[in-house]
């Protein structure tokens, strides 16, 4: 054995010859390559990382924008990230702009941002969620939690409701119990009786919306200014429907829980069963009236995020008539053929040769419609803030109009409009439908 010069020893092992070498090995004559330091040697994947994983808002003033918060995005692996999908989901109060577009591929170490604004459309808690959906190997879909709630800016509104309707809500004859005498006019005669009324009724003979509310809230306050007596949903000439909605909105003191009665004029207006405004007309005069309340048109404002609107339906009048009569059979002082007759109460379907059926046609088809339209308006709540309800259930006595009225609840005055008893039969049922109790 001797060594060489070079810095490097030889040994001879009978035939084999190794020599050592710095990063090199040769074995019989043969150079091999030394493994890189380190390892490796794998396919290049993409990956991806997300800050924050979460967008907590807070607490927002209602239909205020606050933000934008950022989500930033990136590309945490060793291959090109390529973003396929970025959508919101949940609420609709959250908006999103897009910083890291569909198909956007990011090189290692390349960032993008997604920005998310919060609008809260109601008061209360919001929740939502951000999915980012991309090629990477570690988390192909990653999800941002999105979470806010909002806070009304007027709480005297909040405590605020509005009615708009007809004599019904009017209270009128509500307490009269008798039309014979030469004094019973002096009780009809009065007319309006709002203290009467279901929705605002001040006597303590009447559990109203108002009294229910108070019940809840003691500073609740509500008024019934739009209405009046001989009002129609349709007829413009008759403080319909879109005339007390544009007063509703245009008010000081503009409300958050609206109730309109309106629609038993429709029908009582008419001179027979022929001259009833069609499906289509009347339809037409809903949507007016709600697209004053929810959008402000046209022209105007509308109501605030958070109202909620209830349709009261319209009432069965074609059973009236019935009604009256049994009332009339109870007592020598109660004449309700006669009063109809000589003060001309709502003939289409108080006459004995009433067209009892084709009223009652239109009357449930014009509930079935308002049904309809209630829904699509209330399908935009998350869009326009406002809750949109009707009501109306055709199961028998479940909502006012399925009510079978009772001669109890009809006064003796014109043996047609609701007594004190009724007003109360109609406070109890629509709160049953009231989403907000």
């Amino acid at each position: 054995m001797a060594a060489k010069s070079g810095g490097a020893r030889f040994f001879e092992l009978k035939r084999l010859t190794i020599a050592v070498l710095v990063g090199a090995l040769t074995v019989g004559g043969l150079a091999l390559a030394a493994k890189p330091v380190g390892g490796g040697g794998g396919k290049a994947k993409p990956a991806i990382s997300v800050s924050p994983t979460s967008l907590a808002f807070g607490e927002v003033n209602v239909g205020s924008t606050t933000g934008p918060l950022t989500v930033t995005v990136t590309s945490s692996g060793t291959a090109n990230l390529t973003i396929s999908g970025v959508s919101p989901s949940g609420s609709g109060a959250f908006a999103m702009t897009n910083g890291c577009p569909v198909g956007a591929e990011l090189s290692p170490g390349a960032t993008c941002t997604i920005s998310v604004t919060f609008v809260p459309t109601a008061s209360g808690s919001f929740a939502g969620n951000l999915a980012i959906v991309s090629n990477a190997s570690n988390t192909p879909t990653v999800n941002v939690a999105l979470s806010g709630a909002g806070k009304s800016t007027t709480p005297a509104a909040v405590r605020r409701g509005k009615g708009g309707g007809d004599s019904i809500m009017r209270g009128y004859n509500a307490d009269c119990t008798r039309n014979t005498g030469l004094f019973d006019f002096l009780c009809y005669g009065a007319g309006d009786k709002p203290q009467y009324s279901f929705f605002d009724g001040s006597s303590s003979t009447v559990l109203s919306i108002e009294d229910r509310y108070i019940q809840l809230d003691p500073l609740f306050a509500a008024d019934q200014n739009a209405a009046a007596s001989g009002s129609e949903m349709t007829d413009p000439a008759k403080n319909n429907f879109l005339a007390q909605a544009t007063a509703i909105v245009d008010s000081v003191s503009v409300p958050v829980r609206v109730f309109i009665e309106l629609g038993g004029n429709d029908i009582c207006n008419r001179g027979n069963a022929e001259q009833l405004y069609s499906v289509e007309t009347w339809e037409a005069a809903v949507r007016a009236g709600l697209e004053k309340l929810v959008k402000g048109l046209p022209g105007g404002k509308a109501l605030p995020a958070g109202s909620t609107v209830m349709m009261v339906s319209v009432p069965r009048v074609q059973d009236l008539r019935a009604v009256g009569l049994a009332k009339q059979a109870s007592s020598s002082r109660i004449n309700c053929e006669n009063f109809w007759a000589s003060y001309d109460v709502c003939r289409i379907a108080t006459a004995s040769d009433a067209n009892f059926a084709a009223i009652e046609a239109r009357q449930k088809a014009y509930n079935e419609r308002l049904k309809d339209l209630t829904s699509e308006y209330g399908l935009l709540a998350s869009q326009t803030g406002i809750e949109v309800v009707t009501d109306y259930d055709p199961t028998v006595d479940a909502s006012i109009g399925s009510y079978r009225f009772q001669p109890g609840d009809i006064n003796g005055g014109d043996c047609f409009h609701p007594s004190i008893q009724g007003q109360n039969k109609l406070s109890e049922v629509i709160w049953r439908k009231n989403p907000h109790k």
